[in-house]
């Protein structure tokens, strides 16, 4: 558009477009643009008798962890054996490790079996601090926590 120039200005939850003409006296209008509200995947598949959970994206608290946590909950009322992949989690907060801590929680009182596998190197120092891992199974790699949920079967 010609004679127009395009500022984004940031608030809470939406991004704002002000157009600003470069006429004397013209009128400020504006655009709402709403972002996307949930940034986070799940993805589940089962081998044989282990449900195994792909996570990806960011596991913060509100909808993001709200999805994960119904997954893993649906997953260990059918399966004893249930594996959560967090390759894919690109960020996590507070919101995310209390999640996390719900999930094993809830395979606790299902009588499951949950194991984590493939999660990155930052997150699992946050479950170190706050000793989430101690509550656990944290494997390397997807093969070996299909191999580990099996052992224990």
């Amino acid at each position: 558009m010609p004679g127009v120039v395009m500022k984004p200005k940031r608030k809470t939850g939406t991004l704002r477009l002000a157009k600003q003409s470069t006429r004397m006296n013209a009128a400020v209008s504006s655009t709402i643009i709403r972002r996307k509200c949930v940034d986070f995947a799940v993805n589940t598949r089962t081998l044989d008798d282990v449900a195994i959970v792909h996570c990806g994206g960011r596991l913060v608290f509100e909808k993001e962890a709200a999805a994960l946590c119904r997954a893993v909950s649906s997953l260990v009322k059918t399966y004893q054996r249930v594996i959560v992949n967090l390759d894919g989690v690109a960020a996590i907060d507070g919101g995310g490790l209390g999640t996390l801590a719900e999930c094993i929680r809830d395979a606790r009182e299902q009588g499951a079996s949950l194991i984590f596998c493939r999660v990155p190197r930052k997150i699992r120092e946050l479950l170190d601090l706050t000793r989430i891992s101690s509550m656990v199974e944290i494997v390397g790699s997807e093969h070996e926590a299909v191999e580990r949920s099996r052992a224990a079967a």
